[in-house]
C-alpha cells in the first residue's frame, strides 16, 4: 500500500447486531412480515450475490459495467472530480472505472468509500493502491447510509458521489426522496454531480426472469436471510419450509421478492415468551427493487434539488446512468 488510508468509524459489530435484531423482530411482528434487503448478504449472501450478477438471466450489473466501461471517462472529463465519494462500494470492484480516467486526467486528489463493512473498505482500498499507485489518499467512512451520511468528510474541491448498481431501487418512495435530499446536501458546488445506476422499465417477463434464474441461486440468496435471523435471533428456523417467490408489482413498478411458508412455522423471541407464527401461505417480504421511467425518476431528482439529469442507456434502454448536478 502505497497512498494514504484513513478509515473512520462511526458503528461497531456489537451496534449493529443489537440494531439488527431489533429490526428482525419490528418486521417479523408486523402484520406483513418483513425483513431488510442487507440480511440477504449475511456471511455466504455476498458471494450469492456475486455468483447472480454473472448469471445470464440477470442483466442489470452486466449493463451497468458496460456502461461504465463505456462512458466511464466521458463523465469524469465532464465533471472533473477531485475526489469520488462512493457510496456502498463492498470491495470497490468497479470503482476503478471512474478512478482510473480521473487520475489519467490529472485532477483526482482523494477517494471516499462510505460502506458498512470494515473488512470491505480495507480489501477494496488495498486491491485500488495496487492497482493505481497514483491514487494519493483514501479516506474511508464505515456506517450506514441511514444513519451515517453526515459523517462524511468536507469536500476539498469538485465531488463526485456515486451510488451505482441500481441500490436506490431498494428504497421505497419515501426513503428515497429522504436519501437524495441527504445526498444533495453533501454537494455544495454547482460543479459537484451525483451518479447513479437505475434499473427501467421493461418486459415484465425480463423482470421476473431476473429474480427467478434457472438455477436457483437466486432462491438461495433469498432463504440465506431467515440463516441471518436464525444467528442473530439464536433460534432453528427450518429454511426448507421456505420457498422463494418473486413477482413484479405493475401498480407500484417494482420486483418484490418474498419467502412463503409451506407449512406453518413457530419460533419463539429471545428474551421474551412472544411467539411468531408464520403461517402455510402467509410470506416474508425481504426486498422491493422498483425500476423507473426516465421522465418519473428525472422528476424525483429534481424534487431533491437536482437541476440538470442526463441519462446514458444501453440501446435497449434497459438499464440507465443518471448524472445529476444541483
Amino acid at each position: 500500500m502505497t497512498g494514504l488510508l484513513n478509515v473512520t468509524v462511526h458503528t461497531s459489530a456489537e451496534e449493529e447486531r443489537v440494531s439488527a435484531v431489533a429490526e428482525i423482530i419490528r418486521g417479523l411482528t408486523a402484520d406483513q412480515k418483513t425483513l431488510s434487503p442487507k440480511f440477504l448478504y449475511h456471511e455466504e449472501g455476498s458471494g450469492l450475490f456475486d455468483e447472480i450478477t454473472r448469471l445470464e438471466e440477470y442483466y442489470p450489473t452486466r449493463i451497468e459495467r458496460s456502461l461504465l466501461d463505456g462512458f466511464g471517462a466521458e463523465i469524469v472529463r465532464e465533471v472533473r472530480p477531485h475526489e469520488i465519494v462512493e457510496l456502498g462500494p463492498g470491495n470497490s470492484a468497479k470503482s476503478g472505472t471512474l478512478i482510473g480516467p480521473a487520475l489519467e486526467a490529472g485532477v483526482l486528489k482523494r477517494y471516499i468509500p462510505f460502506d458498512i463493512s470494515e473488512s470491505a473498505v480495507r480489501e477494496g482500498a488495498q486491491a485500488l493502491f495496487d492497482a493505481y499507485p497514483g491514487l494519493a489518499e483514501i479516506a474511508a467512512v464505515v456506517g450506514d447510509f441511514e444513519r451515517h451520511l453526515s459523517a462524511i468528510p468536507q469536500p476539498q474541491g469538485t465531488r463526485l458521489i456515486a451510488f451505482l448498481g441500481s441500490t436506490i431501487g431498494n428504497l421505497h418512495p419515501e426513503e428515497r426522496s429522504r436519501f437524495l435530499r441527504e445526498v444533495r446536501a453533501l454537494m455544495p458546488r454547482s460543479e459537484d454531480a451525483l451518479l447513479l445506476g437505475a434499473d427501467l422499465i421493461k418486459d415484465t417477463r425480463v423482470i421476473e426472469a431476473a429474480y427467478n434464474d434457472a438455477r436457483g441461486v437466486t432462491a438461495l440468496f433469498n432463504l440465506n436471510s431467515l440463516k441471518a435471523v436464525n444467528e442473530l435471533l439464536d433460534v432453528d428456523i427450518d429454511t426448507s419450509l421456505f420457498r422463494h417467490c418473486a413477482v413484479f408489482d405493475d401498480e407500484h413498478s417494482r420486483i418484490e421478492m418474498h419467502l412463503e411458508a409451506t407449512a406453518d412455522v413457530a419460533f419463539t423471541l429471545p428474551g421474551s415468551r412472544d411467539t411468531v407464527r408464520v403461517r402455510a401461505g402467509e410470506t416474508i417480504w425481504t426486498e422491493s427493487s422498483y425500476k423507473f421511467t426516465k421522465d418519473g425518476f428525472a422528476e424525483t431528482l429534481h424534487d431533491a434539488g437536482f437541476g440538470n439529469v442526463r441519462w446514458i442507456t444501453d440501446p435497449e434502454d434497459m438499464f440507465g446512468l443518471v448524472l445529476a448536478r444541483p
